[in-house]
């Protein structure tokens, strides 16, 4: 194909316009022309290829028991039990890691022989439908549906679509097949009522086949439960930590019972079980504190069992960190406030990390609040933690791991971490991942740990940067895409102001390092002007540049950015605080380590306009629009001088 069609005439189509086609093409060459779409296709056959082998070998593996396991939370816990407790049975295939996406579960089932007796599979069902071709791959024997809660609410819309879609898991099971649920989740009780086929419910409610009786869980005590079954009760010790387990520890024997396997010498087997990696996991190192892992992923729901565990835990200090949420109703502006109000009452001191981490910080008890702290980037958390953890220290880590990947926290403390990339997106723990000795270069030396802020004018529980000798520059930053194509675009409307401001003064442009610099006079206070010269997402680390250069800080710097939460036309200032989802200002936020920067919002929400912002932020004012934004470019000049003159020049050098 590539002989075809020539990279000439490529390059010339994809330069004759806007139109869809012309995108498609440009995305074509900027990853590679037509070989990168070759390497699509051929990808997607090679998919297609596996799953079509593993449809026919799971046909002819008649002598395996093949079980499934899904549910919103419990499925890679469940998993591991039930492989452990199976593999002393006979051989035993099972899902690796917690790989549940539909070529891993292919995967899983190509690695099942007729030497197997089990074959162990964690299917995930993350979007409407997705269950569908899984299910035809596996045709399971035994079903396991342990909970249903919000986990991807955003994709179902409702929780009943949600169990509609775990539930197919279920109803695939053959006539003699047999399904293990949850008999106190109402809507997975629904589901095994209607099934037609063999239950083995487990929870605590009467008519459970396993029983619950009593589950207790204090550190350092690891978790015991009482189970009653067919009129005797059994004593099940484990080595998990977590009362919210003992559904999994119940599934996973239901699993024994529904293959016939004898229940004593299942519960035998459980008590060698570890748990799985991110879930409820203990790592001691040899300075005596203990990190609670618990990171692998982080919906709202799932946080009040951990916190009740860390409430009852007997432990010197308790520290609480926590990463990135997913799956709540509510605005972050309000979940991550109440999460660190519930935090406080278990913790003795509480870190929020990652690009939500500032908004926590609105639950201080007062402004100097050093029980509560933000870091923004995962690489200052870790500094500071070196030192601020001592012995004694049980120390829970709350987070989703593609997000967060705050294991790092503790690989850092015995060997540093050099790869201290932000949302990465690779799945797997770090622990594992060939790029953790990697350096990232963007990010500096992090061999020094941050000095706290102190001061109420610096509260942010952040790094503090370093103190300018004699009077602090000012600095008004306006954020936008360079070049002349996006300039009439939303995204762009802080460069815009910025323009206003030295057209107003009489001042040039001045291409330096970090982008174009004018220097004006403000009220009779010298400042200089930048328009940071990369893409508007990557600004943050051009404003540290350009501070740390002139003898700046966030104190003395204004950022003038558009604002899609506001209307197009309307101006307004926010002195401090989180980054509202302007991934600009998020750049920003982390490069400089603190949310006290004010900033000027330039609403350019059209009235009516209900797409999101990346659909918006980058299409061309109309003409009508035009008319309605010039007074507040020029408003937006007017508030940038008035706070220059109020607040930031009181120490700024005369003019």
């Amino acid at each position: 194909m590539p002989n075809l069609i020539s990279i000439a005439t490529w390059r010339t189509l994809a330069s004759a316009g806007q139109t869809k086609a012309a995108r498609f093409v440009k995305r074509l060459l900027s990853q590679g022309g037509p070989e990168w779409l070759l390497d699509g296709v051929r990808r997607k056959i090679r998919r297609v290829v596996t799953y079509v082998r593993a449809w026919v070998h799971r046909r002819r593996l008649t002598d395996v028991t093949f079980i499934g396991i899904t549910g919103s939370a419990g499925k890679t816990t469940t998993k591991d039990l039930s492989a452990t407790i199976l593999s002393v049975f006979g051989p035993c295939e099972s899902t690796f890691l917690s790989e549940n996406e539909h070529v891993y579960i292919a995967q899983t089932i190509l690695s099942a022989t007729r030497r197997h007796r089990f074959c162990v599979v964690e299917v995930s069902a993350n979007r409407p439908n997705y269950l569908n071709l899984p299910i035809r791959l596996l045709k399971p024997d035994i079903a396991v549906l342990t909970v249903i809660a919000r986990d991807h609410f955003q994709a179902f819309k409702s929780i009943e679509a949600i169990a509609a879609e775990k539930g197919k898991l279920v109803a695939a099971l053959p006539p003699d097949g047999t399904a293990v649920l949850n008999f106190d989740d109402p809507l997975v009780r629904s589901i095994g009522e209607r099934c037609n086929r063999r239950v083995i419910w487990v929870g605590k409610g009467e008519g459970a086949t396993l029983r619950l009786r009593e589950a207790r869980s204090q550190w350092p005590e690891p978790l015991t439960l009482h189970v009653e079954y067919e009129g005797k009760t059994f004593a099940v010790r484990t080595q998990l930590h977590g009362t919210h387990l003992a559904l999994s520890v119940l599934a996973a024997l239901g699993v024994a019972l529904a293959a016939g396997l004898p229940l004593e010498m299942a519960m035998s087997a459980l008590a060698q079980a570890q748990p799985a990696e991110g879930r409820m996991q203990i790592v001691t190192g040899d300075d005596a504190i203990v990190f609670l892992r618990d990171d692998w992923k982080a919906p709202y729901w799932s946080l009040q069992a951990p916190l009740e565990f860390m409430r009852d835990a007997q432990a010197l200090r308790k520290v609480l960190i926590i990463g990135t949420l997913s799956d709540y109703s509510l605005s972050a502006s309000k979940v991550y406030p109440k999460v660190a109000k519930q935090a406080l009452e278990v913790g003795d001191l509480v870190l929020f990390v990652g690009p939500h981490a500032l908004r926590g910080l609105k639950a201080r008890r007062h402004p100097d609040d050093q029980a509560l702290l933000a870091f923004p980037e995962i690489r200052d958390a870790a500094a500071y933690l070196r030192t601020a953890l001592r012995a004694g220290d049980l120390v829970l880590l709350k987070g989703s791991n593609k997000a967060d990947h705050l294991v790092r926290l503790i690989l850092n403390r015995s060997k540093p971490v050099q790869c201290w990339r932000e949302g990465c997106g690779l799945a797997n723990f770090c622990g594992i991942c060939p790029q953790l000795d990697t350096p990232s270069h963007a990010i500096a030396d992090a061999s020094t740990p941050p000095q706290m802020a102190t001061s109420a004018s610096d509260s942010t529980g952040l790094p503090a940067l370093p103190e300018t000798s004699g009077p602090a520059v000012l600095v008004v930053v306006g954020l936008g895409n360079p070049g002349a194509h996006d300039r009439h675009t939303p995204h762009n409307v802080g460069h815009r102001a910025l323009d206003a401001l030295a057209d107003a003064a009489g001042s040039d442009w001045e291409e330096q390092p970090e982008g174009l610099v004018s220097t004006v006079v403000l009220g009779g206070i010298p400042v200089k002007l930048l328009k940071p010269g990369v893409n508007i997402n990557l600004s943050g680390s051009m404003v540290q540049r350009f501070l740390d250069r002139v003898g700046s800080d966030p104190k003395h710097c204004i950022i003038v950015h558009d604002d899609m939460d506001i209307a197009l036309g309307d101006v307004r200032l926010k002195r401090d605080g989180s980054d509202a989802g302007h991934r600009g200002v998020r750049s920003v936020i982390s490069a400089l380590g603190t949310g006290a920067i004010q900033r000027v919002r330039i609403g350019v929400r059209r009235p009516g306009d209900v797409r999101q912002a990346r659909q918006v932020v980058l299409a061309k004012f109309s003409a009508e629009e035009e008319t309605v934004l010039a007074p507040a470019l020029a408003q937006a000049a007017e508030v940038v001088t008035e706070s220059v003159q109020k607040g930031r020049g009181r120490d700024a050098p005369p003019a």
